[in-house]
């Protein structure tokens, strides 16, 4: 038992024989000559689901580690090369194959269109043969049912790749879609409704009004009856309302200053010129300091005003 074992770790490679550039090399160069020979046929239609098929096909097993499975997908591939070879060189039975394959009338793009025919035009059967792949709950009503199972056959139409490789690769960009040549959906004659005029909502909720007021400043605001008002707006407006306090506190400040600057500097001419000179600076300090509050003191004046002629 012993021995055996020692013989299977002896024979075991060091690389597994994925990694090996033996097994790479020929790989990759059995898939461009698919994609290379997939692009010599004539038909648009064809090239297209060659080529996205062998690219499927690849992409699938790209992460395959068994020695047996990897054989028979490659024995798959060389059969495939040799078909479309033949295919090319003028064999009937190969192009036939390959043409029924691309219409759906062999392989899985038949099981797609029969499920898309009877989905349009045939509701119950669909129901009964496609349930079973595509997990749909029955419904009485036809429009229910087509609205539950739109899903499903929207699914089928946008990517026609087994369930295995839209596991593996399920982003958008791998995506194969149902060809538009192959199946075309009935036209369905639309009932064009009438426009019914459409009623302006009112912006304000029920039980909310809308009024204006005027504040002690001369502002006018709208305001909410029936709704409290967010505390950052109380907050916003009690900020101002004490900025503008101040600036007046400030103002009439200035103004006392100036008064007694004037009364001191009179006294001061009348008692000694010379003593007037050193505190005529000051007055022009508090002019300057006045002039700059002046237009907002002005502003509030007017707006005060017209606040009493609208109350009156």
């Amino acid at each position: 038992m012993n021995n055996s074992i020692l013989q299977r770790l002896r024979s075991r490679p060091k690389r597994p024989f994925w990694k090996l550039p033996q097994h790479r090399l020929p790989v990759l160069s059995l898939y461009k000559t698919l994609l290379k020979i997939s692009k010599k046929f004539p038909e648009d239609i064809h090239r297209k689901y060659l080529f996205y098929s062998i690219r499927d096909k690849f992409r699938v097993r790209r992460h395959e580690t068994s020695v047996t499975n990897t054989i028979e997908f490659l024995k798959e591939a060389k059969e495939c090369r040799n078909t479309l070879l033949k295919a090319l060189n003028g064999d009937v039975e190969a192009f036939q194959h390959i043409d029924d394959l691309t219409w759906g009338r062999k392989g899985s793009l038949k099981e797609i269109l029969t499920w898309v025919i009877l989905f349009h035009f045939d509701i119950d059967n669909y129901f009964k043969e496609a349930h079973a792949c595509i997990k749909i709950k029955l419904r009485t009503k036809k429009w229910k049912k087509r609205a539950k199972s739109k899903r499903g056959i929207l699914r089928v139409i946008s990517d026609t790749r087994t369930k295995a490789s839209r596991m593996k690769d399920s982003h958008r960009a791998y995506k194969i879609p149902l060809d538009r040549r192959l199946y075309s959906p009935p036209r369905v004659q639309l009932i064009i409704k009438s426009r019914m005029p459409k009623k302006k909502k009112h912006f304000w909720r029920t039980g909310l009004v809308r009024h204006r007021i005027i504040t002690q400043l001369g502002y006018r605001l709208q305001r909410i009856r029936g709704w409290r008002q967010p505390t950052w707006i109380s907050m916003m407006m009690n900020k101002r309302i004490n900025q503008h306090n101040k600036r007046l506190e400030r103002y009439n400040l200035l103004e006392s200053y100036l008064e007694m600057v004037r009364a001191e500097v009179l006294m001061m001419r009348q008692l000694d010129p010379k003593l007037a000179t050193d505190v005529e600076g000051f007055e022009k300090l508090i002019i300057q300091e006045m002039t700059e509050s002046k237009k907002y003191h002005e502003r509030m004046l007017k707006l005060k005003a017209k606040s009493q002629l609208d109350d009156s």
